[in-house]
């Protein structure tokens, strides 16, 4: 049976939600390529300014959940635009920031409702395309932090040196109020009447949801999955600078194999989308084997052969690596939602937390293995990317596309 397209308004409706998390990701990422720039001018060490970054992580983790649950206070689209009008108050504040301490607000702020937008945005992605498509709108929605590590991060990094980081982040911020508007229009916030006038049925409450089909230990478990997995990524991917150049010998492969990354992961969200919808556990199954091999051939590149045989094993690698991580995201998200039906937000909300954990212990432990070998990394990121393959073989945690329940497609701007 031929499945329901996508048309051009959904499409563009989802371009909209892409371009909020490709504002929002670049904000997060932004002060990486303009450490040193931070640094100077806020008169602190470029170690400090990088605490931004890490920091970020931790108060995500830390609030999602609380916030998603206010946010439930609000209609979904509602939500989300307050969420990136906080981002605009952040941008603001960042380029205004004379000192660390006012950069570190501006920080907390955006942080605040960066896990409202990651908890809703798929959710609201999957309420403007037919239910066999919610695969295909939840890769789209991804597709837009994709972008923002090929073109937000280094196009920052571009406009910063040409006009100063402080006029880069007000550009960022003219940008995310573009968005805004475009949102506002894709949710049709401003035409769509609440359904407690229409007299339609109101969503129900968290604990009427959780009652009527969320597979919570399901839920769990995948989302105990995904924080394994991101941890396994953040590990190595935190100090990819350094473990590319100690296996290559040439700290100019760094950009090279970082814009690799990003190009594959743009593949690799595009190639998840198509079977996403379709078979959503062999799509979990081969993105995790892609994963597995790539990063521990980036393991093994060390032993196999001089420089040039290196480098080019490495660009194998990375490209394999960044092609399954891009579609490792969509994969767990969509699977999280099919498994929470009406409860996708609170479900959400756990994922995200998941998430923002995975980056900080990864980090951290990172760290501790980068003091031994660098080496080191790949090698540990392989051994829990095998638990997560093992996991995904042996539960298949990510649900059948036919699992999702009828009830899940809840509509967008409808009051709680």
């Amino acid at each position: 049976m031929a499945r329901e397209r996508i048309d051009a308004q959904a499409a563009a409706r989802l371009a909209i939600l892409a371009s909020a998390t490709f504002v929002y990701v670049t904000f997060e990422v932004f002060p990486v390529g303009l450490l040193q720039d931070i640094a100077h001018s806020l008169d602190v060490s470029a170690g400090r300014v990088g605490l931004l970054i890490s920091g970020y992580a931790v108060v995500a983790a830390v609030v999602t959940m609380p916030t998603v649950a206010l946010a439930s206070r609000v209609s979904r689209g509602t939500a989300l635009v307050i969420s990136l009008l906080v981002l605009v108050a952040a941008e603001v504040l960042a380029a205004a920031a004379t000192s660390f301490p006012m950069m570190v607000v501006s920080r907390v702020a955006a942080a605040l409702t960066h896990g409202v937008l990651w908890s809703l945005i798929a959710p609201a992605a999957s309420t403007l395309v037919p239910r066999e498509r919610v695969g295909t709108a939840t890769a789209a929605v991804f597709g837009g932090s994709t972008l923002a590590a090929i073109v937000g991060s280094p196009g920052t990094t571009l406009i910063g040196e040409l006009i100063g980081w402080r006029a880069t982040v007000l550009v960022l911020a003219a940008v995310t109020v573009a968005v805004t508007l475009g949102l506002i229009w894709a949710l049709g916030l401003r035409t769509r009447a609440p359904r407690a006038a229409t007299g339609e049925p109101e969503r129900p409450t968290v604990a009427e949801a959780a009652h009527r089909g969320a597979d919570w230990p399901r839920v769990l478990f995948l989302c105990a999955v995904a924080v394994v997995l991101i941890t396994a990524h953040f590990l190595s991917y935190t100090y990819f600078a350094v473990l590319v150049t100690d296996i290559t010998g040439f700290p100019g492969a760094v950009v090279v194999l970082l814009a690799v990354f990003g190009l594959a992961g743009a593949v690799g969200t595009w190639q998840v989308g198509r079977y996403n919808d379709t078979t959503p556990q062999r799509a979990a199954a081969v993105t995790i084997v892609v994963f597995a091999a790539g990063i521990g051939l980036l393991a093994l590149a060390p032993a196999l052969g001089g420089s040039a045989a290196r480098s080019t094993i490495a660009g194998v690698a990375v490209a394999l690596w960044g092609c399954a991580f891009a579609a490792a995201g969509p994969v767990f998200q969509t699977g999280v939602m099919r498994l929470a039906g009406k409860d996708a937000d609170r479900a959400s909300s756990i994922y995200v937390t998941g998430f923002q954990i995975g980056i900080a212990g990864g980090s951290a432990l990172g760290a501790a293995l980068l003091t031994h070998s660098p080496l080191w990394l790949p090698a540990a990121s392989t051994s829990l990317v095998a638990v997560v393959l093992l996991a995904v073989l042996v539960r298949r945690p990510v649900p059948a596309a036919e699992e999702e329940p009828d009830e899940q497609r809840v509509e967008l701007c409808q009051q709680p």
